[in-house]
């Protein structure tokens, strides 16, 4: 590993990610510790679409936590990484037939998303009646109504899961009972804009009067992810987990039931740093444009961010300048990453580190202009490399044709 050291901030060569696994640690363990406080009975599982590097997969199956799968691709990354089928919770709306069918028979932990899926559950059920296969089912409910405000779509409703307010709920479960189908379970995620415990509340509550309602006797039930996590909260999951029990104490055996949660951005979206350097500075009117080695699409993929970042840089102290727009490498006008504002002079060479930048990031990593930066973790004071930059030979391989052949249409996927 080669190092570019500076008098103030010391690092891997740039672009670089650099996840502290001192602060990862500190995380997942205080999640893990409110479970065992709050739910004992419970399990942690990884949403892997919020950050999938092997390196992670592999440190979070260390620690016990279990893998959240949204796609056929994640779960069979996930198998390949060695977590065995009854440690994934298989959720998402697009499943294979195949692949269910896999999940159903080896007892991965499955929530069921779409009329599609019942029915080829059911098919399972009435291929082999020695077979338990176990769903749950994920339900669409109104949050807006609920929590004025949390909504992530604008006042439109979720396209995801079954709705109980109008029948459909009730009605998937009628059908994969007759077929011998155990429901198992009921999945509650819903995004929201602020993660409050108001929004975990309302999902609790609603699972209870749904439990009620059908007189149902759950295995499981999946609150979902989006928590907010930070290094300096140390009470925040222990809210969130106290809050949900207390919504659902009266109507599951807390024995019997699981909470199952699926946390992503909270537990890695602190731990994670990016590095980038000064490659040129330009000064244009009032404000001084810094030019870096990084870019929006490696640390706003969506440019949707509109926040400022907690970052730290190499300049010297003593000097200030009005404006400072820190801007990326791509040819986009509108590659700026953030505005300082009467902060000490960046120089050519000047090193900046960008804070919390851990989730989705690597996920909606691309090869616009530059390929992906290198990911490093540091442990105690030593950086290891756990992902290269991307190459030219990378790139190449995965855009290879296959022979030059063309498949047959029978031989597609499923």
């Amino acid at each position: 590993m080669t190092s570019t050291e500076h008098p103030r901030i010391a690092g891997p060569s740039t672009p670089a990610f650099v996840i502290d696994e001192s602060a990862l640690n500190l995380l997942v363990n205080r999640f893990q510790n409110a479970l065992a406080k709050h739910w004992p009975h419970s399990v942690m599982s990884y949403s892997v679409k919020t950050n999938p590097l092997p390196w992670l997969l592999t440190y979070m199956k260390g620690q016990g936590v279990w893998a959240e799968v949204v796609s056929d691709s994640e779960y069979r990354l996930v198998r390949a990484i060695g977590f065995e089928p009854e440690q994934i919770v298989y959720n998402g709306p697009v499943k294979s037939r195949a692949v269910l069918r896999a999940a159903l028979r080896n007892g991965s932990l499955t929530n069921l998303d779409s009329k599609r899926e019942v029915r080829w559950a059911v098919e399972l059920a009435e291929e082999d009646s020695r077979l338990d296969v176990r769903v749950g089912l994920r339900v669409n409910w109104d949050l807006e109504a609920l929590c004025p405000g949390e909504s992530t779509v604008n006042g439109e409703m979720s396209r995801f899961g079954f709705d109980f307010d109008n029948g459909d709920l009730e009605a998937a479960i009628a059908e994969l009972s007759a077929a011998g189908v155990a429901v198992g379970g009921l999945h509650m995620h819903r995004n929201s804009r602020t993660k409050s415990l108001q929004v975990y509340k309302a999902a609790a509550g609603v699972a209870a009067e749904i439990i009620s309602k059908l007189d149902l006797e759950l295995d499981w039930i999946d609150i979902g992810g989006g928590f907010f996590g930070s290094l300096n909260d140390t009470t925040g999951f222990d809210d969130y987990i106290s809050c949900i029990r207390a919504e659902l104490a009266a109507v599951v055996d807390l024995n019997r039931t699981r909470l199952v949660v699926e946390p992503g951005g909270s537990v890695i979206a602190n731990p994670v740093e990016l590095h980038a350097q000064v490659l040129d500075t330009k000064d244009i009117g009032r404000q001084r444009f810094v030019i870096t080695d990084t870019s929006r699409t490696d640390i706003d993929p969506l440019f949707r961010k509109k926040a400022v970042y907690d970052i730290d840089t190499g300049a010297a102290p003593g000097t200030s300048h009005p404006e400072q727009v820190i801007a990326g490498f791509s040819c986009m006008e509108d590659d700026r990453l953030m505005v300082l504002k009467d902060s000490p002079k960046l120089v050519e060479g000047d090193r900046i580190v960008f804070r919390g930048v851990g989730a989705y990031t690597m996920s909606y990593g691309s090869s616009f202009i530059e390929f992906p930066p290198a990911v490093y973790v540091r442990h105690e004071n030593q950086m290891m490399l756990v992902r290269r930059a991307g190459q030219v030979e990378d790139y190449l391989q995965g855009n290879m044709w296959a022979d030059g052949q063309l498949l047959p249409t029978a031989a597609q996927p499923e």
